[in-house]
This record gives structure tokens, sequence and C-alpha cells, in this order.
């Protein structure tokens, strides 16, 4: 949908559960991406995977979702 230009990304994941009943009540996200695109990009980028991904559409339906993107430059990417 968004043509967006990156070196490499990786995400972590983590979630709360609770019980019982036994159930996810939280999960957070934290997208790593490798990127020399503007700040205003990025943000839309984040505006479209909230709006249209299939993976956090589904677990916002079923529990709180929040998340955020890292954007480091691809000069100072390790």
């Amino acid at each position: 949908m968004l043509p967006f230009r990156y070196e490499s990304a990786s995400i972590e994941v983590t979630a709360d559960r609770e019980d019982p009943p036994l159930r996810i009540v939280r999960t957070h996200y934290r997208l790593r991406i490798v990127t020399d695109e503007p700040a205003a990009r990025i943000e839309l980028l984040h505006k479209n995977i909230r709006k249209f991904g299939t993976i956090t559409n589904t677990l916002a339906a079923a529990c709180e979702l929040t998340g955020e993107i890292e954007a480091v430059s691809s000069g100072g990417a390790t």
C-alpha cells in the first residue's frame, strides 16, 4: 500500500496474560526499522499498520494493543 524504503526491520512483542480465565489482556510491540525515510513517512507507516494490518487488527479486537516504531538512520545502523 505504501512504498517505503528500509534496510532492515525487527520486532519485539510482549504480552500480558491473566488467569482465571486464562487470556491475553495486553500486547505491546516495538518495531525497529533501519531507514532514511522522514519522520512524517514513518508515522504514516505506523498509522497504516494500525489501520490496515491483519495481525494488529486481530490482536486489537482481542486485547489492548499498544506499540511504537523506532526508526534508526541507515548511517547509524550497526
